[in-house]
């Protein structure tokens, strides 16, 4: 499991724990996981963005191995695409 795998998981475990009622009930732990939240957040959401990129580009080369030209120029458009996303 690489680093940001990690921090995705524990920005999941957070998020489950700020709806935990005995969290929301403890406002000092209430604030200090939301403060963790808001800072795993942009990391986490870079990184499913990135992710996504990866998983479209894969899409992308597969589809552009079909015979029918369209499918193959819809796809090269798709990974331009998915290479930009992912720079």
């Amino acid at each position: 499991m690489t680093k940001l795998e990690t921090l995705v998981e524990r920005y999941e475990e957070v998020q489950h724990l700020l709806g935990d009622p005995d969290v929301i009930g403890d406002q000092d732990k209430f604030r200090a996981l939301s403060k963790e939240y808001s800072q795993l957040e942009e990391v986490t959401k870079c990184f499913q963005a990135y992710q996504q990129a990866q998983d479209d580009l894969a899409a992308a080369e597969e589809m552009a191995k079909e015979d029918d030209e369209e499918m193959r120029e819809m796809a090269q458009e798709e990974i331009k695409d998915a290479k930009e996303a992912i720079e």
